[in-house]
């Protein structure tokens, strides 16, 4: 007998009775449903709802083919106009830096993030060409392919290639958790075939990330090693919060100071704190070994710029920390609180910009330093988020003439800026060239013969606020005094009339039917109350 095909009809040799029948009817039922995923098949199911369906359901398959498509011609853009970091021939540091600044301009992005794409569309085109085939097709969904990126990071070239090879022949009709499976499969038959990279190995990925920070006012801090060490922390941290938490209850018990009270606050509350704000506790209270090695002092302080009226209370516009990182209301209010000294910052009510404190209040350098900390929050340069409070240094947009310093830019704060390291010495080296608008609060940056870049100064974005607030309060002030103006001014007419309350008269406008109220005031046309 010959093979028989998968959906081929049972051969019936009787009527089927009617249970047999209805089961039969399922099983057909079932096959014709067993589709993979095509476009055809999605709008068929939408179709069975209204035709509307079908047709937005078509326009979702075709929309995400568009977006492969588009992700693909962004790598191609990005590998055409930019040196393949993965080559042997190396390009210039300074010559990489401008590229680097000519695609965050393109992109609207970071600097940093500019030369994580350029090295992720060079990696792409390089050692996965045939699933950037297929991205470029529209066949592979973008999101399996960013995923796709996301879990070969560390992959060695070799190894990658390999898998590059046997995705290219993965059936793409699957669902995206068997891709996400076949995916991990290979991805763990690579790693077993290849050598592990010096740098991907767990002992040299030792390192401690600040996350960027959130928008409610809080951070993260992220502590990777090899998972021993890992563990082992862990466990440390957790003996010595259980320890402190034990000490806290006999503490409590018998009256004795209590173990690891930031600010008092178990103390004020009576309530002893959970397992994870101790272990929070200890490791913010802990001290850090720099052996022999001293920690030097902060170059700079840390600035929080708080408004007057949040101060007070009276506004809920929120702090600014160090110029970059928006804080809370109430959190402002807090780290005002346990400061002795504050330093008053002006700003332009109807822009936010920063104006210079007055000379007389700080020695000059330090008074420039303060201002263009807030107006240069980090590197002046676009598309730079190195933060000024740190390795940053202060250059004079027209150049101090050492030889002839009255032939030179001046020393203040309209011909100073803060730019990082790395662009301090472009500049130096002419490859950047700024030009000062003090008007607009802007600079202007030359960066190629073509392009000129636009970079405002950092504000107070919290006056905006401010100042509507004030002007409501100030409307809603006015408003109040005019009324109670016009009162009094009644009220005087009254007595000057000699009415009493309950007495009927004409308004001040003519009208009839005004009656003065018991508090010898005029009221509009109603009932009067009977006195």
């Amino acid at each position: 007998m010959g093979d028989l095909e998968a959906d081929a009809e049972p051969l019936l040799l009787a009527p089927p009775s009617p249970e047999a029948a209805t089961a039969l009817s399922r099983v057909r039922a079932r096959r014709r449903r067993r589709r993979r995923a095509t476009r055809e098949h999605v709008s068929r199911i939408g179709a069975h709802r209204t035709p509307e369906s079908a047709e937005l359901l078509e326009q979702l398959w075709d929309g995400g083919a568009e977006d492969s498509r588009r992700l693909a011609g962004r790598y191609r853009a990005i590998v055409g106009s930019t040196h393949d970091p993965l080559s042997l021939e190396e390009l210039p540091r300074e010559a990489r830096a401008m590229e680097e600044l000519h695609l965050s301009l393109a992109l609207r992005c970071t600097r940093a993030q500019a030369r994580s794409a350029i090295r992720e569309a060079h990696r792409v085109a390089t050692l996965l060409p045939l699933c950037f085939t297929r991205l470029s097709r529209g066949e592979l969904p973008a999101p399996w392919f960013e995923k796709l990126l996301e879990r070969t990071g560390s992959l060695e070239d070799d190894a990658l290639r390999r898998l590059d090879v046997e995705l290219s022949r993965t059936d793409l009709s699957v669902s995206p958790e068997i891709f996400s499976r076949i995916l991990g499969h290979l991805l763990a038959a690579a790693v077993a075939r290849s050598e592990e990279p010096e740098h991907a190995r767990p002992e040299n990925r030792r390192r401690v990330v600040l996350d960027p920070p959130r928008p409610d006012g809080t951070g993260c801090l992220r502590i990777i090693g090899p998972i021993p060490e890992i563990l082992d922390l862990s466990r440390r941290l957790d003996l010595a919060a259980h320890a402190v938490r034990d000490g806290q209850r006999r503490a409590f018990e018998q009256g004795t100071p209590l173990p690891v009270d930031p600010g008092g606050e178990i103390e004020a509350s009576c309530l002893i704190p959970t397992l994870a704000r101790t272990r929070y506790n200890v490791l913010m209270s802990s001290a850090l070994a720099a052996g022999r090695a001293a920690a030097p002092p902060p170059q700079v302080r840390v600035n929080v710029t708080v408004p007057a009226l949040t101060l007070l209370g009276q506004s809920d516009a929120p702090g600014m920390l160090d110029g970059t990182v928006p804080i809370p209301a109430r959190m402002a209010r807090e780290l005002a609180g346990h400061e002795s000294t504050w330093h008053r910052v002006l700003t332009d009510p109807s822009s936010g910009r920063f104006l210079p404190a007055p000379a007389e209040r700080y020695r000059p350098t330090a008074e420039m330093r303060a201002h263009l900390l807030l107006r240069h929050p980090s590197c002046a340069v676009p598309g730079c988020s190195r933060p000024s409070s740190s390795l940053s240094e202060t250059d004079h947009l027209e150049e101090y003439d050492h030889t002839d310093p009255t032939a030179g830019g001046t020393t203040d704060a309209e011909n100073l800026h803060e730019l990082c390291r790395e662009h301090h010495r472009l500049k130096t080296l002419g490859l950047l060239d700024p030009v000062r608008d003090d008007l607009e609060g802007t600079t202007w940056w030359e960066t190629s013969a073509l392009m000129m870049a636009r970079q405002e100064d950092g504000r107070d974005l919290a006056t905006a606020q401010v100042v509507d607030e004030m002007t409501a309060a100030w409307e809603q002030h006015e408003h109040l005094r005019q009324l109670r103006a016009e009162a009094a001014a009644r009220r005087r007419w009254v007595r000057e009339q000699g009415l009493s309350p309950g007495d009927v008269v004409t308004g001040p406008d003519g009208e009839d039917d005004w009656w003065v109220g018991h508090d010898g005031d005029l009221n509009p046309p109603c009932d009067p109350p009977p006195y």
